[in-house]
Formats: C-alpha cells, structure tokens, sequence
C-alpha cells in the first residue's frame, strides 16, 4: 500500500469504483426496456406462441434446419478441400518454377566458374 496522500487517492478512487459500477449497473438494468431486450437478446427463456402450438411439427422444422445444415457443412468442407488440393498444386508449380530460374541464373564467372 502507497503511504502519503498518495495512497489515500489511490484507495479513494479504487474505493468509487467498486461502489460506483453496481450501482450504474442497478440503475441501467432496472428499466423494463433494457432488460427485454437483453432477456431477448441472450434468449434465456423461450415460450410457444399460444398453448395450441404444435410442438411436433416445430420439432419437425427444427430438424429439418439441422440436416439442411449438416449439409450445408458437408459442402463447405468439400470445397475446402478442393481449395487445398489447388493450392498445393500451385505451391507445387512455383517451387518447379523456382527451380527452373535457379538453374537458367547460373552463369558463369570470369574468375570463379560458375555462379549460384
């Protein structure tokens, strides 16, 4: 701990923000409106429209959503794959290319022979 008026500062100001932040806090989730929204926005509670909603035909969407999805998934990895394999061939045609520049840049030397 600072000692001096220092350290009598540091712990007035350490002191206003762990009172200060609950309180802001309290007052800003007291509104209603707020507190819909981040009720909404997380979703922590999720109600049937009306009591006559069926549940097996949501079921039925929420599952159809899920295979839609899965294979969704499956494409998008195909396609990756597919963007591998053209990038090692073309990782592959530059290091062959490279090699080729190599080899045409050796010139020979008037003193030394050849060059690299």
């Amino acid at each position: 701990m600072v000692l001096g008026k220092r350290g009598m500062r540091l712990e007035a100001i350490k002191f206003s923000i762990y009172i200060s932040i609950p309180v802001i806090a309290s007052i800003y989730f007291n509104n209603p409106n707020t507190q819909k929204y981040w009720a909404n926005y997380y979703q922590f509670l999720t109600y049937p429209a009306n009591p006559n909603t069926n549940l097996k035909e949501e079921f039925e969407e929420l599952q159809k959503q899920r295979e839609v999805q899965k294979e969704q998934r499956k494409e998008y990895a195909e396609q990756m794959k597919i963007l591998q394999q053209s990038a090692q061939r073309s990782r592959a045609n530059a290091a062959a290319v490279a090699a080729e520049d190599n080899d045409k840049k050796k010139k020979k030397g008037w003193l030394w022979g050849t060059r690299t």
